[in-house]
């Protein structure tokens, strides 16, 4: 019998008492006329036990209170906790490997090379695994060589094949989406919007944006320099990294598409929303198994500081710390360098990098090493200040700073490309750190351009990591033909 019956039950000797016809019926409320209240028994005699009602909806009202008192606390202890480091006791499974794209008549000796996987193979391989969906994020969406008649555009014309055969009427479709460069001249759009009006990708556009990015299905990516642009594929020199089976690092890179995606419709928040948060930044990297092979930590940054949503560490903050924490070499490669950020038609120096590589060859003797593009369209004005960092060197003798200028062979006819022949790459290597971004180092890429960056930390010396296959890269570009040094003036 259940418990609510048994308070009810009524003993089995007992016996009604008959009112006469003419008793009254009783008008009193007794305690047990109420609601909530019941019979029961103790010593054969019977009590009105009355219960509380009114406890339940207070009691809820005051956790409900509690709630809105605590959460905003607790929101502040948690994001305080989002940069604090944490234990992580397993690595992660990564399959990473670096690529790159060598330009037409960039020849090195057997001696100098350090073959990689070419930048299309790589897209190529990405495409062949997609499934479900496939991101894309690139400012240039010119893959078709339609006003050069040249073999070198076979590539390009190649990939925006594939890519378009994703509208074909009856057949599997993966989910594409694209993210181009608003702020651009349409004319380096047209593929993206052919891709979009034949059914093949949605397309959107957001300003300023140097990032450059494949992201597959959650689990394989390639971040690094070459546009979706056929010149990335054979003419320009572009270094980037390519994971495959890496879902740790491709999930959260899918935060960062997320907010590019909201931002393609969308003003910058005020706030970013608790789904763009993350808790993998410099303080809380994560550690990955790098190809069953070595352990590293890792973490993805961002520019400008206001897309960054709540844990994400900036492009600009990681770039400066990892050449503050150098106690032996610092080694760039970039397209452009420049300490100036221009503002509203106004020009201002931007020192915070420059005086980072200043203070490690000043204060640590850190050897440090410059390999910057030069180009026809480079500006003569970034001589100034290579000059300048170079100049260190005369101070005193433990201070060792050395600049050079790579430079894309070409030929007359090689000239009738436009936007060809230069070396794009933009990565920093140290005796601990790698680090691979999308664009040049200049102030405007890091106050207004959408950008985006990985670095990875070697957990201890290893002879045989993703890092030394990046020195091995410079010290071949940096030993090769193509690396001039800096000199007053110099033209090509």
């Amino acid at each position: 019998m259940s418990e609510r019956r048994g308070a009810h039950e009524i003993p089995g000797d007992y016996q009604p008492v008959p009112r006469t016809q003419d008793e009254p019926t009783p008008t009193t409320t007794s305690c047990c006329r109420r609601p909530n209240c019941n019979f029961r028994l103790q010593d054969e005699r019977k009590f009105c036990s009355c219960s509380h009602g009114y406890i339940i909806p207070v009691f809820i009202l005051f956790v409900l209170v509690l709630i809105v008192l605590l959460l905003p606390w607790e929101t502040f202890h948690r994001n305080a906790n989002a940069n604090s480091p944490v234990p992580v006791e397993n690595p992660l499974p990564c399959q990473l490997e670096l690529v790159e794209s060598l330009p037409l008549g960039l020849n090195y000796s057997q001696k100098e090379s350090h073959p990689l996987k070419s930048t299309f193979e790589s897209w190529q391989l990405l495409l062949g695994r997609a499934r479900t969906s496939l991101d894309i994020v690139s400012p240039h969406w010119t893959l078709r060589g339609l006003d050069i008649n040249d073999s070198s555009t076979g590539p390009g014309d190649h990939l925006f094949d594939r890519l378009l055969s994703n509208g074909d009427a009856g057949r599997p479709k993966v989910r594409l989406r694209i993210v181009v460069n608003r702020s651009q001249d349409s004319l380096w759009h047209a593929d993206a919007r052919i891709l979009a009006n034949y059914g093949a990708a949605d397309v959107v556009g957001i300003n300023f944006l140097h990032s450059i990015l494949w992201l597959v299905d959650g689990e394989h990516f390639y971040l690094g320099s070459a546009s979706m642009d056929w010149r990335s594929l054979t003419q320009r020199k572009e270094l980037g990294v390519l994971a495959t089976n890496c879902p740790p690092l491709a999930q959260d890179l899918a935060k960062i598409f997320k907010a590019y995606w909201y931002l393609g419709n969308n003003e910058v928040p005020e706030y970013w929303p608790w789904i763009y948060h993350t808790h993998i930044n410099q303080r809380r990297p994560l550690l990955l198994n790098i190809n069953r092979n070595h352990t590293m930590r890792a973490y993805l940054v961002i520019s400008p500081p206001g897309l960054a949503a709540t844990g994400r560490s900036h492009e600009l903050d990681a770039i400066v710390e990892t050449i503050d924490k150098a106690t032996e070499f610092i080694s760039l490669s970039l397209m452009d360098y420049s300490p100036q950020l221009r503002r509203n038609n106004k020009l201002q120096y931007w020192p915070f990098i420059d005086n980072a590589l200043r203070r490690a060859a000043l204060e640590r003797s850190v050897t440090i090493r410059l390999l910057i593009s030069w180009w026809k369209y480079s500006d003569p004005s970034e001589d100034h200040f290579l000059r300048s960092l170079q100049a260190l060197n005369k101070m005193r003798e433990e201070v060792d700073i050395e600049i050079r200028r790579f430079v894309v062979p070409t030929t007359d006819e090689l000239e009738r490309i436009s936007g060809g022949r230069v070396s794009c790459n933009s990565y920093m290597v140290t005796e601990s750190v790698a680090f691979i971004g999308t664009s040049s180092w200049s102030g405007e890429h890091f106050t207004y351009a959408a950008g985006i960056g990985l670095v990875l930390e070697d957990m201890d010396y290893n002879n045989n990591s993703l890092r030394t296959d990046l020195i091995s890269i410079f010290q071949r570009d940096w030993f090769g033909p193509y690396a001039l040094p800096l000199k007053p003036n110099l033209r090509i």
